[in-house]
């Protein structure tokens, strides 16, 4: 199979990996609860975008740059291929197939092995069988690829070839914002006296996101949205479940276990590793659901404007 790169595909990957570079750089970052000094980067909101654009292949590869080019440990060095993963697995859900003209393989397939992949590789260690409910997230993402399969794919690239307008909608988009902003405030630990409020905080991201995604693009093209939406979703829960693989394999190698026990374990009542993940589950799942609202924003946003102006011209 011969590699053919266009100008546009080499500097699509340039700007991609330059952009998540200034991102990791220059945003804060949701800290790493069990390693100190460690943080969630925002590029990890923009690597599916990546492989929606541009494809699987050269969306991982431009996370993967941006990543290694602003690695400053060896942790952060194998944490670059999280992102990378990402961009990989939403790349492939909205490709109709992936492969030369004589081997062609469905996106949705190669998408579901990777992610299906990261699930049993959880389940090989002791922490995962010990905490065997944790990827609840990431068995709701690979039970989705399955119930859709192609249809992701058929979705955005069906959209990817008509033209509409696109037409805001600032009453709901204010209302979106409001509840995202009640719903932070449900998280916070003046809410804990009223027992109920941090039980609503996730359901009210969740509605608020989705207001927000439809003032912004109305039901015209709901289709669409979904399908970016799914894609970007599988794709940030493979980089959290490769986060923690990562994260198992390199206890007392890079990250000291005493460290994790004295910081976390301790403080927090927690028995042993498998216990702070389980500690950790609604903490990932706002997260990720807030990840995923904001790339499905953005990546709705910018497939539309690139496709507008004739530069999304990525092969299905």
């Amino acid at each position: 199979m011969k590699l053919k790169l266009s100008a546009q595909d080499v500097a699509f990957v340039a700007v991609f990996a330059a952009f998540s570079a200034v991102i990791i750089k220059i945003l804060p970052g949701i800290p790493v609860v069990g390693v100190p000094d460690a943080n969630i980067k925002f590029d990890a909101v923009f690597a599916p975008i990546y492989g929606i654009i541009i494809g699987p292949y050269l969306g991982f590869l431009a996370a993967l740059i941006g990543g290694l080019i602003t690695a400053g440990s060896p942790f952060s060095i194998l944490t670059s291929f999280c992102p990378a993963v990402s961009a990989l697995v939403a790349g492939f859900l909205t490709q109709k197939n992936s492969g030369n003209n004589g081997r062609r393989i469905k996106g949705w397939m190669l998408a579901s092995t990777v992610l299906g992949l990261l699930i049993i590789g959880w389940y090989l260690t002791s922490v995962g069988q010990r905490a065997p409910f944790y990827p609840i997230l990431h068995i709701a993402g690979l039970v989705l690829i399955l119930a859709t399969r192609g249809r992701i794919g058929n979705a955005f690239n069906k959209e990817n070839s008509e033209v509409r307008s696109w037409q805001a909608k600032p009453t709901y988009l204010l209302v979106g914002i409001i509840l995202m902003v009640v719903a932070y405030m449900f998280t916070r630990p003046y809410s804990s006296d009223v027992w109920i409020l941090p039980y609503l905080s996730l359901p009210t991201f969740l509605v608020g996101g989705t207001v927000i995604v439809y003032s912004l693009f109305g039901m015209g093209r709901s289709v669409f949205v979904l399908a970016v939406s799914l894609a970007s979703y599988c794709g940030i829960i493979a980089d959290h479940m490769l986060g923690n693989l990562i994260f198992i394999n390199v206890i007392d190698i890079f990250i000291p276990l005493a460290v994790i026990e004295n910081y976390f374990l301790i403080p927090l009542g927690l028995p042993d590793v498998a216990g702070l993940f389980m500690y950790m589950i609604p903490v990932s799942a706002m997260e990720r659901i807030l990840f995923t609202i904001i790339a499905t924003i953005l990546g709705v946003g910018l497939v539309l404007a690139l496709r507008r102006a004739n530069l999304l011209t990525r092969k299905s």
